[in-house]
């Protein structure tokens, strides 16, 4: 060992809270409050501490500056963790969000292509569409005043918009049930969340009642996505025009693989990747939204603020009219970052040392598994001024003194390095013209003022019990 490496610490030798023989910390731990729990410890043990959950030890990270070099370090240094690749490998779905090394390489280059911005201008028209038809589904409930569970309905706006994008094709979930597809979606996360948390892989011995339900849903989910790909590939068949000027993700990446580049994304590449833009697509954007919703409910200030600002860039319209619009709402953007800031939807990413690593003054030996806590630092006082006040001034030119630090470095809602999200762009636009549309025709209240809006994690964080009640703006 040289005389660097013995002059750190070893992992046995990190604080962290006290847990039982065998199961260490686990019986401390609630599944859809566990970023809280590993919050308030990296309060109690510093920005890095170690858990056991079962027989396994995890390095937790809260350091902004060590976990941007963490991912900007992936994939060589750090990976994703190899459980959620085993486990994702395994439901059948490996795409570019969990694959790792020249899988991700070669995948990462055709999926970024397909969501470039050049196809999100194509694609602003189904957006603006289908943005109306949540203008007018929600004009419904103002007329009857019957109360709204406003993820569901934020949630079926992003699987029409996804699978539009995805497919070409306009489901309607908001007007109608919509295909099995959309039923299904919505039982991958919370297993995939148990298992990757589980002590040991029990799915493999015996299948819970949440575990058959999720074998029924991926089978009817693979049939669904490939007839899609099946109607592409017939339709590309016929009109080869298209390989030229592909109008949606699947068209993108079956022309793609057309090319000499695009020669290894396989069939099950597509298959995985539709499959993941439909998850990512579904829960990380809608998530946001609602809790955008939330605080436009709890700040009443600054819903006038955001309202004058739509009001004045496309009043008489209802809603934004183009793409380019976006771009001139600067308070609403803000808005959005400090929703993300407080209410990340990712607040854990968990990846896995590929050989041995200092951090933070520990030798962390290589396959160590490492949960970055990706949120904690946006609120933390050393990064943000006033960290626990929501106040979307902090993101314009105009900030006062008390708003200092404002560490940009510390607000990591798409991750980065190589492995930042390709959908940003996309999941921004939705954001802006949901909100922009909701404060042009809308006033809204929570159903029962008197019920806590609380944060559950279920793969991804999102509000819970909020109900809310439209009116037409008054």
């Amino acid at each position: 060992m040289s005389a660097v490496v013995s002059n750190l610490k070893s992992v046995s030798e990190m604080k962290g809270p006290q847990g039982l023989p065998i199961i260490g910390n686990l019986l401390q731990v609630d599944i859809e409050k566990f970023h809280l729990q590993l919050e308030q410890w990296s309060n109690e043990y510093g920005p890095i501490y170690k858990i056991k959950m079962g027989p396994r030890e995890i390095v937790c990270i809260s350091d902004a500056e060590t976990i941007n070099q963490m991912l900007r370090d992936r994939p060589t240094t750090f990976r994703r963790r190899r459980s959620l690749e085993t486990i994702i490998d395994e439901m059948g779905f490996n795409g570019v969000f969990s694959s790792e090394g020249d899988d991700w390489k070669r995948q990462r280059k055709q999926v970024a292509l397909a969501l470039n911005s050049a196809h999100l201008h194509q694609f602003t028209p189904k957006l603006l569409a289908t943005t109306e038809t949540l203008r007018k589904h929600w004009l419904q409930y103002a007329e009857t005043g019957e109360s709204v569970d406003l993820c569901r309905d934020v949630m079926r706006y992003t699987v029409d918009v996804t699978t539009q994008l995805a497919f070409g094709v306009n489901v309607n979930t908001l007007e109608t049930d919509g295909p099995i597809i959309q039923q299904q979606l919505d039982k991958v996360f919370p297993v995939l969340a148990r298992r990757i948390n589980a002590p040991f892989p029990y799915w493999r011995y015996f299948r819970f009642k949440r575990d058959r339900e999720l074998d029924k849903a991926l089978i009817n989910i693979r049939e669904t996505i490939n007839g899609f790909i099946a109607d592409c590939r017939q339709r590309m068949a016929d009109n080869p025009e298209i390989h030229a000027a592909p109008t949606n993700f699947l068209e993108s990446v079956i022309a793609a693989q057309a090319t000499e580049d695009g020669a290894e994304f396989t069939n099950d590449d597509i298959y995985a990747n539709v499959l993941t833009l439909l998850l990512a697509g579904e829960d990380t954007t809608a998530n946001t939204i609602a809790w955008a919703a939330h605080y436009l409910i709890q700040y009443p200030e600054y819903f006038a603020r955001a309202r004058a600002e739509v009001d004045a860039l496309i009043a008489p319209e209802v809603s934004p009219t183009d793409y380019q619009q976006l771009s001139k709402l600067p308070f609403i953007e803000a808005f959005a970052n400090e929703t993300m800031r407080l209410k990340s939807i990712a607040p854990l990413n968990g990846l896995e040392t590929n050989e041995a690593v200092e951090l933070l003054g520990y030798w962390v030996p290589a396959n160590t598994p490492v949960l970055a806590l990706t949120r904690h630092p946006a609120i933390d006082k050393s990064n943000f001024g006033e960290p626990a006040r929501f106040n979307p001034e902090r993101w314009l030119k105009t900030q006062s003194p008390n708003q200092c630090p404002h560490n940009t470095q510390a607000f990591l809602p798409f991750g980065t390095g190589p492995r930042f999200c390709p959908g940003r762009n996309l999941a921004l636009a939705e954001i802006k013209i949901v909100l922009a549309m909701l404060c042009r025709n809308f006033d809204l209240r929570l159903t029962n003022p008197d019920i806590k809006i609380e944060e559950k994690l279920s793969f991804t964080m999102l509000p819970k019990h909020l109900d809310v009640k439209f009116s037409r703006r008054a």
